[in-house]
């Protein structure tokens, strides 16, 4: 990948959130107020859980430092658009996803400098740089919290015009996701050819483990089926975008590098396991 393609990255991230924001209205995050005890069972999934459940499996299978952060950072990162098409097509509440991923992604300015750096620290301590939690949450500020709030003033602001373009805007976003992760694939080619089987299987642990935790949970805390299929799709879809345009910055390279890798791999293999389990879960009421 080139210097003027790795450029881009921030830029079609931007661009993705700015999507998501356009697709938020502020009576979306009524539903709060309206299904609480499920909306932070969602949040404790996304937050603590799926780095928790990332972590366990990392220890276990004790991957090379570079892919076990490159897991623990997709770990880490927000949901996105397409957690709340998914939750469409799972016939669950998608007013929830919606705000679910909102307050997460722009929660994420705070979270994730802070669980990077730690990682980081435990994972690439043998690494000649070091990251700054600074630089990296006024990253996340300027790629995430920004596009999303200009997109909501933009919802705000030119309703009639973002909702008639909102095909339109979610298909170039969803063009931006497809070549973001195929160009990390490509950066990483030889290393993928050599490490796939142990890099896709650990991937596919933690996204299984992620549902079948995440149903249970929402099950013995006697959420409804609307609201369990919901929070399972939240907890277990990750935007891996997010991941693979830090990793450089993260890095200071001008390559994609190696820890982009798993996020790559991981906006693959996310349809893979959640397409049969919706499939299984989407007529459950």
């Amino acid at each position: 990948m080139n210097n003027t393609a790795l450029a881009l990255l921030p830029l079609a991230l931007a661009y993705i959130m700015f999507t998501l924001g356009a697709g938020l209205k502020l009576s979306d995050f009524k539903v709060i107020a309206k299904y609480p005890k499920a909306f932070f069972v969602g949040l404790i999934n996304q937050v603590v859980l799926v780095p928790l459940v990332a972590l366990a499996v990392v220890l276990v299978t004790a991957p090379p430092p570079a892919i076990a952060f490159g897991i623990m950072l997709i770990s880490f990162c927000p949901g996105g658009v397409t957690s709340n098409m998914l939750t469409y097509y799972a016939k669950g509440n998608v007013a929830l996803s919606i705000a679910l991923t909102g307050v997460v992604s722009i929660l994420s300015v705070i979270t994730l400098p802070i669980l990077i750096t730690l990682a980081f620290d435990h994972f690439m301590k043998d690494q000649a740089n070091s990251i700054s939690a600074i630089k990296i949450g006024l990253v996340m500020f300027l790629l995430t919290t920004l596009p999303v709030s200009l997109g909501m003033l933009a919802r705000h602001k030119f309703t009639d015009f973002m909702v008639r373009r909102s095909s339109l805007l979610n298909g170039l976003a969803s063009v931006f996701f497809v070549l973001i992760v195929f160009a990390a694939i490509a950066s990483n080619w030889q290393l993928l050819q050599s490490q796939f089987t142990q890099i896709g299987l650990e991937l596919i642990f933690i996204i299984a483990i992620l549902f079948a935790i995440s149903i249970s949970i929402s099950r013995v805390l006697k959420l409804s089926w609307y609201d369990t299929k919901t929070i399972s799709i939240e907890t277990s879809i990750q935007n891996s975008t997010t991941a693979i345009t830090l990793a450089p910055i993260i890095m200071g390279v001008s390559t994609l590098p190696v820890i982009a890798l798993p996020a790559a791999l991981y906006g693959v293999l996310m349809y893979v396991v959640a397409l049969p389990v919706i499939f299984l879960i989407k007529n459950k009421n």
